[in-house]
């Protein structure tokens, strides 16, 4: 939904294996003075023929390209659920490396803090499969996803928290707002709090009841607290 008058840009990133069309309820909530740009990841959704890339340094650096292509001078901030949260981190990093304009605010949901990725990939390594049903039951209950195609996502998620590596940099210097589902399986509540490490900026966090896919039915709060928390980030002379 382009807005070529809006104040601001907000890029959303999706869970890795699901489709810019997660976001389509939170499109929906956002005033007139927000650009929502829902990302379509290479091998999903309508960019379904193209190579998927299962790297998320070399997604990053992509998604940084087009940001910076696209910023035209005006603010813009992400905003992931899940793996879309390691992605929009890694971006906002990427085009700092650049010396690029920054993110005005870094968003994730239901992501767990990247300078801690190695303790969870840890727990999933030891734990049994039968941990993840709950996980694998959310996603066999979205209505883009049929039992095979939740089961290769699932692969796909899990392969992508296995192979991630940190590098240590210095913290962002943007505010980062953290989302989460209580019942959260994959990304505890109690981990999230380290996203504090990670800004020299204010870092806000929301926690609502549900589990790894608490969004669904809280998408209109979910909405207001970005707004809220991007107006502030914008500050006295680019607010909306």
């Amino acid at each position: 939904m382009r807005r070529p008058g809006a104040a601001a840009r907000l890029y959303c990133l999706p869970f890795l294996g699901g489709s810019a069309d997660f976001f389509l309820p939170l499109v929906r909530e956002l005033p007139g003075w927000v650009e929502p740009c829902p990302v379509e990841l290479p091998g999903h959704g309508r960019r379904l023929r193209e190579p998927a890339v299962r790297d998320v340094p070399e997604l990053a650096r992509l998604l940084a390209e087009v940001v910076d292509r696209d910023a035209a001078d005006r603010p813009f901030a992400f905003f992931g659920h899940c793996s879309g949260g390691l992605l929009a981190f890694e971006a906002a990093r990427q085009l700092r490396r650049r010396a690029r304009p920054q993110p005005a605010l870094l968003a994730v949901s239901a992501t767990h803090p990247p300078h801690q990725w190695h303790l969870m990939t840890a727990g999933l390594g030891a734990q049994p499969l039968h941990r993840l049903v709950p996980l694998f039951r959310e996603l066999t209950a979205r209505r883009a996803l049929h039992v095979s195609g939740a089961n290769a996502v699932l692969k796909r998620e899990v392969s992508v928290y296995l192979r991630y590596r940190h590098e240590d940099e210095a913290p962002l210097d943007c505010p980062i707002s953290v989302f989460g589902g209580r019942e959260d399986t994959l990304v505890l509540v109690d981990a999230l709090g380290a996203w504090a490490d990670l800004s020299h900026g204010r870092v806000r966090e929301r926690i609502y009841p549900g589990r790894h896919f608490y969004v669904d039915g809280q998408w209109p709060d979910i909405a207001r607290s970005l707004t809220r928390d991007l107006r502030e980030a914008l500050g006295p002379s680019r607010e909306p």
